[in-house]
């Protein structure tokens, strides 16, 4: 049992880390292919997720409760002028939705490594400014938990098939706005998941992530 638990942990600490090089890797490739006159920083990023899910089987929509979950990271501001930039990034964040089928209740509380890429408009001048920003993300599970009918929480199995939980990769649109406020923002972003997350081989269930995340950000370029 003690080896399967630890095999259980170093297969979840390789992928993690497998995750985050790929996030870092690929943030730092955007960077390197803008412009040279682009003003490179780095933001630091802490908020609040507020999640659910959408849910159907059989064309039949699921009910589903939030749950309430953290993101934090690092953005890399690709600034153009003092009111237009591109803020890609890499966060941790964690969602979940708890729902009911037949007679079973099921929570589920993933864990992602999330790489986003937002356009910012940056409206105002001075010490105060009006913020939106559009983009897209890219996520990839690396943990999480289930809890079945009130039983003990299981680590979350990604993958395809009957015996997974999710799948591995998600994908989506953001949507946000914000204050500006002498370099820090607070902000509200909505996450859009177009990716069917369902670990069936069939496509009779659909599960989509959505998410209104509230976060504060230190060192905002577009002041």
């Amino acid at each position: 049992m003690i080896m399967a638990g630890n095999d259980r942990f170093l297969s979840k600490f390789t992928l993690m880390n497998k995750s985050l090089k790929l996030c870092l890797a690929v943030s730092l490739l955007v960077a390197a292919t803008t412009s040279i006159h682009a003003q490179i920083r780095i933001s630091q990023v802490v908020g609040f997720n507020f999640a659910n899910m959408d849910l159907s089987t059989g064309g039949s929509e699921i009910e589903a409760k939030g749950t309430t979950g953290i993101n934090f990271g690092m953005l890399f501001p690709l600034q153009f002028s003092d009111n237009f930039a591109l803020h890609p990034g890499v966060l941790f964040t964690s969602l979940g939705s708890s729902y009911k089928t037949d007679t079973i209740d099921i929570s589920i509380s993933p864990i992602y490594i999330e790489i986003p890429f937002n356009a910012v408009l940056n409206i105002g001048s001075g010490v105060i400014g009006i913020v939106f920003s559009a983009g897209t993300y890219f996520s990839v599970g690396v943990g999480g938990n289930k809890i079945i009918s009130g039983g003990e929480a299981k680590d979350i199995l990604y993958g395809s098939g009957d015996t997974k939980d999710l799948k591995h990769f998600d994908f989506g649109l953001n949507f946000g706005a914000g204050l500006n406020i002498k370099g820090f923002l607070i902000s509200a972003q909505y996450g859009y998941g177009l990716a069917n997350l369902s670990p069936e081989t069939s496509d009779v269930t659909e599960m989509k992530n959505r998410v209104v995340g509230i976060s504060l950000t230190s060192s905002f370029s577009g002041r």
